[in-house]
């Protein structure tokens, strides 16, 4: 059935309103970080008259931004390799073996995306104080990592659901355990879904402000986003030159991270979570 020509009309009006205000701010940010303060200042929204670099020079040069991007891509990098390493075998798991409390796990799984993070702050704080943690990057990719297993397990477990049992069969007759036929046979044919696990884990940890907040107290274990939040000049007064420089590199590893994966994103999420 065709559309009408109004529809479509509609359609793609609602499409460029919607893409509009959504790369307004990205445009802002990137106007804004090649002006200098001054210009900011007089003319908050307006196309820079002459770009300057001295905004990129100022954070790299008289603030710790080298040191917190380093800190968040470590943090991101070591909690997506734990969660693919955690939920491929239990989602592969939650998907093949039937045992005892399997759909009460399930339910549990989803629980989790229920309640608010907040209600852990007091939970988390004091436990993580009792191990030494608070401060730490260890803390953080545990935080992270925790907080990232079980929509994967979930999606990984939906995913794992589509690929035909009769391939791991073939692989055991031909003499393949379990094991080696999950490595060589089901892992290849789930990388779209391990992969939009792996950007789902990379951005949750990489934008995660406020448990970041909580755990981190001096500005060399800060994330970006607890950098961001505090990146203020002389008496307090926050600079808006240097703030959208800052803020235009914090944002560029997720976007081409999503650029390049999201055909695997959208592939593994719709394939993962829908039965």
């Amino acid at each position: 059935m065709r559309m009408s020509r109004s529809k479509r009309v509609l359609l793609h009006s609602v499409a460029v309103v919607y893409v509009i205000l959504f790369t307004f701010p990205l445009l802002l940010m990137f106007m804004n970080a090649v002006r200098t303060e001054g210009d900011i200042i007089r003319d908050p929204v307006a196309l820079p008259h002459h770009a300057t670099s001295v905004n990129f020079v100022e954070i790299f040069r008289d603030s710790t931004f080298s040191a917190n991007f380093r800190n968040s891509f470590l943090v991101a990098g070591v909690t997506v390799l734990l969660t693919i390493v955690v939920t491929a075998p239990a989602g592969y798991a939650m998907s093949r073996f039937r045992f005892r409390g399997k759909g009460l796990f399930s339910m549990w799984l989803l629980a989790t995306q229920a309640f608010p993070g907040i209600i852990m702050v007091l939970g988390v704080f004091t436990i993580f104080r009792a191990f030494d943690l608070i401060n730490t990057r260890t803390g953080l990719i545990i935080m992270h990592t925790s907080f990232s297993i079980p929509f994967s397990i979930w999606l990984l477990k939906g995913y794992f659901d589509r690929i035909p049992a009769a391939l791991e069969e073939a692989a055991l007759i031909d003499g393949c355990s379990r094991l080696r036929a999950l490595i060589r046979v089901v892992l290849p044919l789930a990388v779209p879904g391990i992969l939009a696990v792996g950007t789902f884990s990379f951005l949750l940890s990489w934008n995660e402000f406020f448990f970041a907040l909580i755990i981190t107290r001096s500005e060399g274990v800060f994330t970006l986003p607890v950098f961001l939040s505090r990146f203020v000049g002389m008496s307090g007064v926050v600079r808006w030159g240097p703030l959208s420089a800052a803020a235009l590199l914090s944002t560029l590893p997720a976007l081409f991270l999503f650029m390049l994966g999201q055909r695997y994103l959208v592939s593994g999420l719709t394939q993962g979570g829908v039965k």
